[in-house]
């Protein structure tokens, strides 16, 4: 259970569905059904996002480079 943050209303988070962000983190936000306000989840409700190997960081990108020159 969460609580809105502008009306004080409590809800199950994971009745909600998530909002899909622009910037690619997959969405870590619900609307308030009570006023429609986004609602940050709790960081242990959080959908895990599965790294692809280009985003590892610099070792992921040494290996994506790799790959691509060996076709």
């Amino acid at each position: 259970m969460i609580q809105c943050k502008l009306c004080g209303h409590e809800f199950d988070e994971t009745k909600e569905e998530l909002l899909e962000c622009t910037c690619g983190c997959g969405g870590d936000k619900v609307l308030c059904p009570n006023c429609g306000y986004e609602v940050r989840l709790p960081n242990d409700a959080r959908p895990k996002k599965v790294k692809k190997q280009e985003e590892m960081g610099f070792l992921g990108k040494i290996i994506k480079r790799f790959r691509m020159d060996s076709y």
